[in-house]
């Protein structure tokens, strides 16, 4: 098949959505042709990628902002005729995203859209004011209820999700972002290990954001510390960094936090598996992707019951759930997942529960849509 990808997001930041793309292109690629269309520093091609120029987003540079004049691109709609894609997936409702739907009408080519993120919960990011943001969360369900109408099909990573679009569109099939499980289980952490000499190590993965929720394992923390040696270690980037690192800084915990900035992703595997115990407090998830890498490396995880992420992790089966603002049953639950006589079945228990979850099993899933709808 011929497909065509559109997303408001591509490296080199690296987020969920990118992360689940490059997981599916890497195996639908020995099969399919997939281009992406995507925002960069230019207008250019490179092999089947068509960047858009597209400029930085003031409050978070890291993404990238198209013109809105792109959406009626020549160019798109000459690379379309080029190509001649059986379908067209967007994976953002942005201004590539929209630009998905436009070429999907003008070529009558079958439209799929993944909804990876609840856009709503960063429109703070646009406003400081909270009457403007309630404002722009109202405008935003307006525009989803128009986009989806243009879809034949939404995909979700999660039930959960499912149930919170089902107002909005019809049509639904979940189906989660799959992991290259060896890739984390095989990992080696020793080297990581050697830093930190005899310390227990609590680890969080992912971009640094207000919605991750990060802040309550800096308040979490002095309860830990005081019932063992711990250096929380939070891997990633994103605005909130320099406010974070401040706040440890009043609290005097500067030398049990390690922020580790990026991390590519040969050492990726090995912060995972050189780690104790992986915490997951994000109240954002559609499913949560790292989540899912954590269980693969055999790592215990003590995660928040928050949004979707209860429907992949049972408290005390796989993992362990904590309310998402209380951060003195952080603490406990993470002594527990260090302490608890259960604590090698429960780590058992998510490598097993994680298998259903391959990149393999996943992509097989999605090409059988694309099959289902490809013109």
């Amino acid at each position: 098949m011929e497909i065509a990808w559109f997303t408001d997001t591509w490296l080199p930041t690296r987020d969920g959505v990118v992360t689940s793309l490059l997981s599916f292109k890497k195996i639908l690629e020995k099969e399919h042709n997939i281009y992406i269309f995507a925002p960069g520093e230019e207008n250019k091609q490179d092999n089947n990628i068509f960047y858009y120029k597209s400029k930085p987003f003031s409050k978070y540079p890291d993404y990238r902002i198209p013109p809105i004049y792109s959406i009626f691109s020549k160019r798109t709609f000459n690379i379309i005729k080029r190509i001649k894609p059986d379908i067209i997936h967007s994976h953002s409702p942005g201004i590539l995203g929209t630009s998905a739907v436009i070429s999907s009408y003008k070529f009558n080519i079958p439209l799929l859209f993944t909804y990876h993120t609840f856009v709503e919960d960063s429109v703070y990011l646009l406003f400081s004011n909270e009457k403007m943001q309630e404002i722009a969360k109202r405008l935003f369900y307006k525009w989803l209820k128009w986009y989806f109408r243009r879809c034949s099909c939404v995909i979700v990573p999660s039930l959960y999700t499912k149930r919170r679009l089902e107002n909005f569109a019809s049509n639904i099939r979940v189906i989660s972002t799959g992991i290259d499980i060896d890739r984390f289980r095989n990992a080696d952490g020793e080297k990581i290990r050697k830093e930190y000499e005899d310390k227990k190590l609590i680890l969080h993965v992912g971009r640094i954001v207000k919605e991750k929720n990060i802040d309550i394992i800096i308040d979490a923390a002095p309860y830990i510390i005081k019932k063992m040696d711990a250096i929380f270690i939070i891997v990633g980037e994103g605005p909130a960094k320099k406010e974070l690192i401040e706040k440890v800084r009043r609290r005097g915990l500067e030398k049990y936090f390690v922020f580790t900035g990026f991390v590519n992703d040969d050492e990726l595997p090995c912060y995972y598996k050189a780690s104790d115990v992986f915490v997951f407090p994000s109240t954002y998830e559609t499913q949560g992707i790292v989540a899912f890498e954590a269980m693969a490396s055999g790592v215990p995880i003590v995660a928040a019951r928050a949004k979707a992420i209860p429907n992949f992790i049972r408290d005390g089966y796989n993992g362990y759930l904590f309310n998402p603002y209380d951060a003195r049953e952080l603490a406990e639950k993470v002594l527990m997942a260090m302490d608890d006589q259960n604590k090698k079945i429960i780590v058992k228990n998510a490598m097993e529960f994680v298998k259903r979850y391959s990149i393999e099993k996943m992509a097989e899933k999605l090409v059988e849509v694309y099959e289902e709808w490809k013109r």
